[in-house]
């Protein structure tokens, strides 16, 4: 998540802090506004949140492509029908993806992004994709599954995705094959740029530097070529 923010994605606030020997993560409510009120405490908005899940009317037992999930095609086709600036969260959306894919988090399914909605009513209803808030490393832990919850084009597993994979996806999303490919490309290059500058004093997360590295390189040369 740190790196997320630090290579230009939209993502939630975190830090990892430990008690009595266990790790956890904290992660600051993006869902909420704190607005200023006259001579008093500011005023908190709470924002609706609906994942891609309830958004589509499939219940988290289902969350998996696999198991009868939202697709891709089916994430960004949602986003053109309700998001009230649908290029921007288009384009927050494929970058999510790229990420998902060069940082090796395989769990990314339909519960793992959502709309955010602000006002009422048709003429005032503000929907927007929300940031990044669940992303972690699954390739590392051999206990977990090798495939990703949500397909790119028609592969599952992310050691095998190509090119030829993200411009399928591109088709299914309306957007540019140039585009998606040089994307993946520009996101590589940004996420290794970021790498130094994440500073994490845990075992776990000096492993996954070297690996996170290695997976962006090998996308970098491979969609640059």
């Amino acid at each position: 998540m740190k790196l997320a923010a630090a290579a230009g994605l939209s993502a939630a606030a975190v830090e990892t802090r430990n008690v009595d020997g266990m790790d956890y993560l904290l992660v600051e409510r993006y869902d909420r506004i704190h607005r200023p009120a006259p001579g008093g405490e500011p005023v908190v908005e709470r924002l609706h949140q609906e994942d891609f899940c309830q958004a589509h009317g499939i219940v988290p037992e289902h969350k998996y492509q696999k198991e009868g999930g939202p697709s891709l095609k089916q994430c960004f086709a949602l986003l053109r029908e309700v998001s009230i600036a649908p290029v921007i969260d288009l384009a927050h959306l494929l970058d999510a993806v790229i990420y998902n894919y060069l940082v090796g988090n395989n769990d990314a399914h339909g519960k793992n992004f959502s709309l955010l909605y602000r006002g009422a009513g048709k003429e005032n209803l503000v929907i927007r994709l929300s940031p990044i808030y669940d992303v972690v490393n699954t390739v590392y832990y051999p206990e977990l599954s090798r495939d990703m919850a949500m397909r790119i084009g028609d592969e599952y597993l992310s050691e095998k995705v190509t090119a030829k994979n993200f411009e399928q996806l591109a088709e299914e999303a309306g957007l540019g094959k140039p585009l998606v490919r040089s994307r993946v490309a520009e996101l590589s290059e940004k996420v290794i740029a970021a790498l130094p500058k994440v500073e994490i004093a845990h075992p776990v997360a000096e492993k996954l530097t070297p690996l996170i590295r290695q997976r962006s390189e090998n996308a970098m040369s491979r969609f640059r070529s």
